[in-house]
């Protein structure tokens, strides 16, 4: 775990482009708003007159949540309009939508529990992109999709075992969901139900991973396959938790 600073309000996301090999930090302060922060390595970000450093890319519409995503050169973030939810495509090259989708999920509810403005998250692994959600249809448990980068078409959809009760935040890693909970006063937050797409992994042969004590409760967790880390956001406190990866059991 690495402390790197404290920037912006108790809720947003931080995080490099999953895909691409650029070192750029892209900042989301809040849940709602439509202003991207831009460093161009980590050592700005860090600085302590960061702010003045950024630059600026104003969206064409607000993202609500923390489920965003920068994949390939491309910002995927979530807008909502009245009860439905649009996956947004945006090339931060030349600042345009270059597709949008309406998330093919009636009545959706908020996917974690511990975190009531994200209704989608979008998350990426070695296979590609994912979407996060939950329905009223089973409001107990969360469900997982596969995205397609290009077209935004839904793959393959599946309900999960996870709860959403008491969930912080999730993300993907090698096909398998990974859930992160914690308690409504903040204590150690722990991955605690893991759902693999392939059947490979067991739930009960996952192993329950405990993150370090910290300041409050995650409010977003952001996986990045290229360095195998995750980019987390923690009461404002922008951290950094490298990972240990191990292969799968072969059945």
């Amino acid at each position: 775990m690495k402390i790197l600073k404290r920037f912006g309000s108790a809720s947003g996301l931080w995080t490099k482009d999953a895909a691409g090999s650029s070192e750029k930090i892209y900042v989301f302060d809040g849940t709602a708003n439509d202003t991207v922060y831009v460093f161009p390595r980590m050592r700005e970000f860090t600085l302590f007159s960061a702010t003045r450093k950024a630059a600026r890319i104003k969206l064409p519409y607000p993202w609500v949540g923390t489920g965003h995503l920068v994949y390939d050169g491309h910002l995927y973030y979530i807008r909502q309009q009245g009860l439905s939810f649009q996956v947004i495509k945006f090339n931060l090259a030349n600042k345009t939508v270059v597709d949008s989708s309406v998330f093919p999920a009636e009545e959706q509810i908020p996917v974690f529990g511990l975190s009531p403005a994200t209704y989608i998250e979008v998350s990426a692994d070695e296979e590609g992109l994912w979407a996060i959600y939950a329905t009223k249809e089973d409001e107990k448990n969360m469900c997982l999709a596969k995205l397609d980068p290009a077209s935004l078409d839904i793959e393959q959809m599946w309900d999960t075992p996870c709860p959403r009760e008491n969930a912080e935040g999730a993300f993907v890693v090698c096909g398998a969901l990974h859930v992160v909970y914690n308690t409504r006063l903040p204590s150690r937050a722990r991955v605690q139900c893991v759902f693999d797409v392939s059947g490979t992994l067991a739930p009960e042969d996952a192993s329950l991973v405990y993150f370090p004590k910290r300041y409050g409760s995650h409010a977003s967790l952001k996986y990045s396959p290229r360095e195998r880390q995750i980019y987390a956001w923690d009461d404002g406190y922008q951290i950094i938790y490298r990972m240990e990866m191990k292969k799968k059991l072969e059945v």
